[in-house]
């Protein structure tokens, strides 16, 4: 298919361009002005970005629910993500009931021919039980070269001792990978848990479980680890003033060290726990006010790389099954169809973000840490059709849960609104949302991510 954007306000990794876009069989060709070609849309000034990638989603996998039931499997994430412009996700695959995590992966790779709306890689899970020898050599086989670990939740029996993490960020090392890490102190954790069930639960006492001097504390440590393996690690959110200021000094010392934060840390505090408990609970935790104008100032100076959701929406009844917020599930955010919208709206709109720096923590860094840039991730020719428009002067939308995850029966974000939904989002070269409606084809890709020679 031969098409052109006319007449956008193009980001793209040149700086700001007005004028067209053209693309053939699903690659842009042409940046310019009166392109010739068949008219998909003229956006009258609309800004066009690139498809934004949303590399951290939690899903279902082969019907089972992993920790707690979800909601959403590869197909109903990929079509969520389209709705807030995101062209791309990686989904996590761990260990099921049925499937070593090995098994997990090469199942949710070959969902590709199942239809799903979205182009999608796969990102390993890796707890404790699990073959990490097998895990990255099998993966890396089938193009996955991301893999995740937790240094916190070792109650829960999710945390891999020191040890196991150095080994995983080697063999990681050896394929051409990235090791990626929930930074926290799971001892400490664990402790101060204990700490808060003596005293008596409150709402309060999941807040005192996990403070925010605890994020530093994983970052500089599994730092450490990277430095002595030869690897290179990704830290899967920043929540904290004071995990920013980490990243900073590592950055500073020249570790190979990136971040990502999400767009809830930015704009919900920890008054969404005091106030609603577990429907408030996220991993780690919301943080008080006094931490967001710091998260922001560290997106756009680069000290955190880029934007992700942590979407793993589940069921009201799910969140508020247990019987005290510190035994309650982590998550249930439907968030990846919020965070460009969001970051548009409260980052962009508010001065918070430049328009190219917006590119860049929605798409053009997700793609190069997780190795599928030039691919996607920006504007230019030779890489993926895949566009975002977005036009200023929109009508606020509310996200209740209503128009996120009507089944989750609550949001997180249900005191937000935004302007910055997309009227118009491109994934290889084909017209996949218009003016909110998903209108097809769902024939994304699975994108293997094999080491360059």
């Amino acid at each position: 298919m031969i098409g052109v954007i006319r007449n956008g306000r193009l980001v793209t990794g040149d700086g700001v361009i007005e004028g067209d876009i053209g693309f053939t069989d699903g690659v842009i060709d042409r940046i310019g002005t009166a392109l010739g070609g068949a008219t998909i849309a003229d956006v009258d000034g609309a800004w066009v970005l690139p498809g934004a990638i949303d590399p951290h989603i939690h899903i279902s996998l082969g019907g089972y629910a992993i920790t707690e039931p979800l909601l959403h499997d590869l197909h109903q994430a990929a079509r969520a993500a389209l709705r807030g412009g995101v062209t791309t996700i990686g989904a996590y695959a761990q260990r099921t009931p049925a499937s070593t995590v090995a098994e997990a992966v090469e199942a949710e790779i070959g969902r590709a021919g199942d239809g799903v709306a979205t182009d999608y890689f796969i990102n390993a899970l890796l707890i404790p039980g699990d073959d990490i020898e097998e895990t990255v050599a099998r993966s890396a086989a089938v193009g996955v070269t991301s893999f995740k670990t937790m240094v916190a939740y070792a109650r829960r029996g999710l945390m891999l001792d020191d040890a196991s993490i150095c080994l995983l960020m080697e063999r990681a090392a050896e394929v051409g990978g990235v090791t990626l890490v929930h930074a926290e102190n799971g001892g400490a954790i664990d402790y101060l848990d204990a700490v808060e069930r003596n005293r008596g639960v409150t709402n309060a006492s999941y807040l005192r479980s996990q403070p925010p001097d605890l994020e530093p504390e994983g970052m500089n440590r599994t730092a450490l680890f990277a430095a002595l393996t030869g690897g290179r690690l990704h830290f899967v959110h920043c929540t904290s003033a004071q995990g920013a200021a980490m990243l900073g000094n590592l950055k500073d010392s020249g570790a190979s060290v990136t971040a990502e934060t999400q767009i809830h840390y930015l704009l919900l505090t920890n008054d969404e726990v005091l106030e609603r408990g577990p429907l408030g609970k996220v991993g780690p935790p919301l943080r008080d006010h006094g931490h967001q104008a710091l998260l922001w100032d560290a997106l756009a100076d680069g000290r955190i790389d880029h934007l992700s959701s942590d979407h793993s929406p589940k069921s009201l009844e799910v969140k508020l099954s247990a019987p005290n917020i510190l035994d309650a599930t982590y998550g249930g955010i439907a968030g990846t169809g919020v965070m460009l919208p969001l970051a548009f709206s409260e980052g962009f709109a508010k001065g918070r973000l430049t328009i190219e720096r917006l590119a860049e923590v929605t798409s053009t860094r997700a793609a190069q840490i997780y190795g599928i840039y030039p691919q996607k991730g920006v504007l230019a020719e030779g890489s993926d059709a895949d566009l975002v428009v977005i036009a200023e002067g929109r009508p606020e939308v509310r996200l209740t849960h209503d128009n996120l995850e009507p089944a989750a029966g609550y949001s997180l974000f249900d005191s937000l609104s935004t302007g910055g939904t997309p009227t118009l989002v491109i994934r290889g070269g084909s017209v996949v949302l218009s003016d909110g409606k998903l209108v097809g084809p769902e024939n994304g890709r699975y994108l293997a991510r094999y080491p360059k020679a």
